[in-house]
């Protein structure tokens, strides 16, 4: 746990050393968390923590790595796998929030020719519509490694006024066959710096 806690210290201090330059936006005076909850064939329950940095801009997420295959012999469950974070965030009344992914994420892939394999992120407050940030599809032939980044202007949705509802963040990889029912495939996929790091982007309500 020990080692776990420094290496979300240091990302946090890191992020703040490289994350590009930005209007810093009026932040709430506290911000902490409610909870966090994992849930999907990627991350079992527990197995996802988080913390808030100081200055209330930031928030990391220690998760793992996905990983999804398929070929012959490969069980339909390996193919599809998924991970949805739950962040209850609790802070000043009067703000609302959203976050975009600092640095992306990282993989690899091995694909069959005809063989696809894709990358999908969600993004939706309970009860609300969501938004897909990110979605990339690798066709093979491809053995290589790759980067995955959030567009530029991918701020949203932001939380809605007056109300508490939970962020749901969706990271789901996948690989399919269905071009090649003899062929194989594979995709592995990391948060760029080993640990997730989530820009907080806050504006005032009303």
């Amino acid at each position: 746990m020990k080692r776990t806690l420094a290496r979300v210290l240091f990302g946090l201090g890191l992020s703040a050393l490289v994350a590009p330059a930005v209007a810093k936006a009026e932040t709430p005076p506290e911000v902490s968390l409610r909870s966090v909850t994992a849930l999907g064939t990627g991350c079992p329950s527990g197995s996802v923590r988080a913390i808030v940095a100081s200055d209330r801009q930031y928030i990391a997420l220690v998760d793992g790595a996905l990983a999804a295959s398929a070929g012959p012999g490969v069980p339909p469950s390996e193919q599809r796998v998924f991970c949805q974070v739950i962040l209850d965030l609790d802070h000043t009344p009067g703000y609302s929030y959203a976050v975009t992914n600092a640095y992306g994420y990282r993989g690899s892939a091995e694909l069959d020719a005809g063989v696809t394999a894709t990358v999908g992120v969600e993004r939706y407050f309970t009860g609300e519509l969501g938004e897909n940030p990110v979605h990339t599809t690798l066709r093979g032939p491809f053995a290589e490694r790759f980067v995955v980044r959030e567009p530029a202007d991918a701020v949203g949705p932001f939380s809605p006024c007056g109300a508490s509802r939970p962020l749901n963040i969706r990271t789901a990889v996948n690989v399919s066959v269905l071009g090649n029912p003899a062929g194989a495939g594979r995709i592995r996929l990391t948060p760029a710096w080993g640990i997730e790091v989530l820009r907080l982007h806050w504006r005032r309500c009303g």
